[in-house]
């Protein structure tokens, strides 16, 4: 303010502006540009256009916005006087904690400068360092780092913690990282605090350890299934343990109590003869005739699940089924006089008459035996008494006219 106690009207205007801006969004929440280069700034914007809107502005104006939004919004005064050194101020409806997220995320790793704080625990590893001997070992040892000269490099020789969480680097250090090529800061940009619903919020509360919660939460899960197990508390999730835990406890009770159960006996014939292998061998330390000349254990016990019932279908009476009556008519049998007619007729249409000799085939000369075989093998042999007598008469006439001849 000026001597005359008057505020310039650009200053009531930019504080009327930032009030209108802060209570149009529902998160407040204030990042340390300390240490923050301007191209991460730049670039965050460029990512968060549109979600975030972000303000760089002096600490006293940005209390007088909250004074005149202390009637509205609880506790945000007293939010706007916590805060000191070179802020950015983000205005967004997104939850704190998701844009904690977001911003954790769009971290990278930079090389560390002389006079910076470092955000972790910075570890030099143990091994060759690939830098040949020379003025930087001077260096090495007044960053407290034992190193050694080992076919023409350096070793470092242990893991050394060069610098922890919060401690100033040195410019010794910071320059024997850099010539390792290790990176140890994280930059980007940090919330410090966080306003939400008369809730605030401060930089321990926006830290967030996902990896620790996910153990956590493993863990949890894990004690739970093993305490309902133990109690027999049956889910899902524990049914098939409990039942197989029930299965095992029951198996060896009877095992125990050598119930002769059809799953219990192979456990049960084995543990006898392994302890009746154990007596053997203890009597023949005693004496040697009495050891066993050859014994093969038992196989295994093996679970057999009992076989499915099987279904026997039901037997229905049958239905009663009515005889049909078949109706069978005789055939007309012939008179036996036609019978014996037609048996005749077909028996003379069967006979074959026997061939006539011709004169050439009579002068012929045909040995006896010969010409015996042929005239059976011709001769005809007639069916009825009467034809083989006229076969017979033919016969002898044609001898005797050969004869006579």
């Amino acid at each position: 303010m000026r001597s005359d106690g008057k505020v310039p009207e650009g200053k009531v205007h930019a504080a009327g502006q930032l009030a209108q801006d802060m209570g149009a969004h529902k998160v407040i929440a204030v990042a340390d540009l300390a240490k923050v280069r301007s191209s991460q700034v730049l670039e965050m914007r460029r990512k968060l256009r549109g979600r975030v809107k972000m303000l760089v502005t002096k600490n006293a104006l940005l209390r007088k916005a909250a004074e005149s939004l202390e009637e509205k919004r609880k506790n945000v005064a007293t939010f706007a006087n916590s805060l000191s050194g070179a802020n950015l101020l983000l205005l967004t409806d997104m939850d704190p904690f998701q844009l904690t997220i977001f911003l954790d995320k769009s971290k990278v790793r930079v090389a560390a400068r002389a006079g910076e704080t470092a955000t972790g625990d910075i570890l030099v590893s143990a091994g060759n360092t690939g830098l040949p001997p020379g003025p930087i070992i001077s260096e090495f040892n007044e960053a407290k780092i034992p190193t050694k000269i080992e076919s023409g490099s350096i070793w470092v020789t242990r893991d050394t913690v060069v610098a922890k969480r919060g401690d100033v680097i040195g410019a010794k250090a910071a320059s024997v990282l850099a010539k390792l090529g290790i990176k140890p800061i994280e930059a980007g940009i940090s919330l410090k605090a966080a306003y939400e619903e008369g809730l605030i919020f401060g930089r321990e509360d926006l830290e967030l350890d996902l990896k620790g919660y996910h153990d956590n939460l493993t863990l949890a899960v894990k004690q739970a299934l093993g305490l309902a197990i133990e109690a027999n508390y049956l889910t899902p999730e524990t049914a098939p343990i409990v039942l197989g835990k029930a299965q095992r406890q029951a198996m060896w009770l009877a095992v125990r109590s050598e119930y002769p159960a059809d799953i219990a006996m192979p456990e049960i014939l084995r543990n006898a003869f392994l302890e009746m292998k154990a007596v053997s061998e203890t009597l023949a330390h005693v004496n040697k005739e009495a050891a066993p000349t050859s014994y093969e254990a038992p196989a295994p016990a093996r679970v057999v699940p009992p076989a499915p019932e099987e279904r026997v279908p039901e037997v229905r009476p049958p239905k009663e089924v009515k005889a049909v009556e078949i109706k069978v008519t005789p055939t007309p049998t012939p008179p036996p006089e036609k019978l014996l007619l037609e048996k005749a007729v077909s028996e003379v249409a069967a006979m074959k008459p026997p061939p006539i000799p011709t004169e050439k085939a009579l002068e012929r000369k045909v040995p006896a035996a010969k010409k015996k075989k042929v005239a059976e093998a011709e001769e005809p042999r007639p069916k009825k008494k009467v034809a083989r007598e006229k076969v017979e008469k033919k016969e002898k006439a044609k001898k005797g006219k050969a004869k006579s001849r």
